[in-house]
């Protein structure tokens, strides 16, 4: 039978003038996705690979939760919902945000479930930011970020995070960085990917800047709930005069290891709302009906097994902390989330030139530090949302590989 002209043979070879807008040419893959897709292949091809590059906690979504989910299922309860998400589950989230981050947010109308929380930060970046509108972000930060900015037409502004101060703000510098074009501040705290937290009084301070500017913020809290040594998560918009002008994101991805379940939800004044929700339902329209049944399982229960994961954490942080410690490699002991970012530079190489030979000569994927801006192009981000044994191991190849390329160092001088 002869192929008709439709045919996917004939289709691919017809010319094609280039469809690709402009603004997708500047959005590439994230450096976690590609050194993903590399230790991914190296391990069909038969290696031992250790995987610290993605942020998705080990733990199976604990069995109270998958229940609820299967009970939503089994009763039928697959239709759409309200574009703000159900209303059970929006009181829930409201009275969860009162009592733990002092937000007092309208269930009625303050309150959007969403298709996680990257969903919540497309839907807020996409309608709020007009093309030419200025958009303050970290540097380090979560890469996402920027590219959100970029397809909205918006123009990044970056603001580097030292080191030498935990990386948090120098506000001289930030403010050094506002126009009359900026619209937008993004604050991801707890960090990813440094693991470092901004306290109370360096949020007030921050919070008095962008009152002073007149700025909106988009606030990612998606860490708020993996915090270790007695640390204090503070929600900016808590903060006097700040609710009306910030954007809250929170996930139960990482608090409560429901990645695939795509549920996050995003608190925001009545009237920023009205603009939010617009975009919310023209993209998604609501959030999966049984996802958020299961969510609301989760706020409705507090389980030893969050704790458990939480101790889990805290012990694998110290595992790669200490490892790091012990081999002078200098680190700031994360403080929150479950990532570490050491400076490499002084093994004589970048966090590209690391994380390539670490992957390729011992088998441990990490992501390199310029992935989260150029100011890390020095540092690496490990994630320790791997097992206890993993981590293990990982430090035990960490060891090896130092010394190899301490060795190597010797030779050359």
């Amino acid at each position: 039978m002869q192929p008709s002209c439709l045919s996917w043979i004939c289709r691919r070879r017809q010319a094609m003038r280039d469809y690709e807008p402009e603004k997708m040419k500047k959005i590439t893959f994230t450096g976690i996705r590609r050194v993903m897709a590399r230790a991914n292949q190296l391990e069909a091809e038969g290696e031992s690979i250790i995987h610290f590059e993605v942020g998705q906690p080990d733990f199976v979504t604990p069995k109270y939760i998958r229940d609820a989910a299967c009970v939503s299922l089994q009763a039928g309860n697959t239709r759409y919902t309200s574009n703000y998400g159900n209303l059970a589950l929006r009181k829930a989230i409201s009275a969860k945000l009162e009592k733990e981050n002092h937000i007092f947010a309208d269930p009625e109308s303050e309150i959007m479930v969403t298709v996680g929380g990257e969903e919540a930060m497309a839907a807020a970046v996409l309608a709020l930011v007009d093309a030419g509108d200025e958009v303050l972000l970290t540097d380090p930060g979560y890469s996402p970020y920027d590219s959100m900015v970029k397809i909205a037409n918006g123009i990044p502004v970056y603001v580097s995070l030292d080191e030498s101060r935990n990386f948090n703000f120098d506000l001289q510098e930030l403010e050094s960085k506002i126009t009359t074009k900026t619209k937008l501040l993004v604050l991801c705290n707890p960090s990813n990917p440094t693991g470092t937290m901004i306290d109370r009084d360096n949020l007030a301070a921050l919070s008095e800047v962008c009152i002073r500017h007149d700025l909106l913020v988009i606030a990612d809290e998606a860490y708020e709930r993996v915090i270790y040594d007695g640390n204090e998560h503070v929600s900016l918009a808590s903060l006097p005069g700040m609710f009306e002008r910030t954007i809250t994101i929170h996930s139960f991805s990482k608090s409560y290891s429901m990645c695939g379940f795509r549920i996050g939800y995003l608190a925001a004044s009545k009237s920023l709302m009205q603009i939010l929700i617009r975009c919310h339902q023209k993209m998604v329209l609501c959030a999966t009906s049984f996802a958020q049944d299961a969510a609301l399982a989760a706020l409705g229960k507090e389980s030893d097994e969050m704790n458990r994961m939480l101790d889990a954490f805290d012990q694998r942080r110290k595992v790669i902390y200490d490892t790091l410690t012990e081999l002078k490699i200098p680190c700031n002991r994360p403080q929150a989330a479950f990532y570490v970012f050491p400076n490499v530079s002084c093994l004589g190489m970048d966090g590209d030139q690391f994380a390539l030979r670490f992957l390729e000569e011992n088998g441990v994927a990490c992501v390199p530090g310029r992935d989260f801006g150029e100011n890390a192009k020095n540092n690496v981000r490990i994630s320790y949302a791997a097992s206890l044994e993993d981590c293990l191991e990982g430090m035990a190849r960490l060891k090896q590989f130092v010394e190899k390329v301490r060795a190597e160092e010797g030779e050359k001088s």
